[in-house]
C-alpha cells in the first residue's frame, strides 16, 4: 500500500482522484493548498509520493515540485493537469505529467514508474 499525498485546490477533482486511489488500495492524504501540503508534509507524516495539480493559485504544480525537490529530494512527485502546457510554462528537468482526463491505469503506471526511480 502506498501513501499519497495529493495536492488539488479544486476539491471536487481532488475527491475524485481521492477515490480512484483509494479502490487501487492506496492511503490518499488530501491537501488542498500547497501551504497544506507542506503542513502535513512538516509533521511528518508518511508519505511516499506527492500527486499534485499544476495550475493553483499561489504556488503553482512546477513551483511546489521545485520546494520538494528542495527540501524533500528524495520524494516522488507526480503532476496532473486539465489545461495545456504553454510556452511560459517553465518545467523541470525530469517532470512527469499526466494530463487530465486520465485513467486510474494512467495515474497508477506514473505512480509506479515514478516510485521505481526514486528507489
Amino acid at each position: 500500500m502506498t501513501n499519497v499525498l495529493l495536492v488539488d485546490d479544486n476539491r471536487e477533482g481532488a475527491d475524485a482522484v481521492t477515490a480512484l486511489l483509494k479502490a487501487s488500495d492506496h492511503t490518499v492524504h488530501c491537501a488542498y493548498s500547497v501551504r497544506e501540503a507542506l503542513d502535513l508534509l512538516d509533521e511528518g507524516r508518511e508519505i511516499d509520493i506527492v500527486v499534485s495539480d499544476i495550475r493553483m493559485p499561489d504556488v503553482d504544480g512546477f513551483d511546489f515540485l521545485r520546494v520538494l525537490r528542495h527540501r524533500f529530494p528524495k520524494l516522488p512527485i507526480v503532476l496532473i493537469t486539465g489545461q495545456p502546457l504553454t510556452r511560459d510554462d517553465f518545467v523541470p528537468k525530469d517532470a512527469v505529467i499526466v494530463l487530465k482526463p486520465f485513467s486510474i491505469s494512467q495515474l497508477q503506471q506514473a505512480i509506479a514508474e515514478r516510485m521505481s526511480v526514486s528507489r
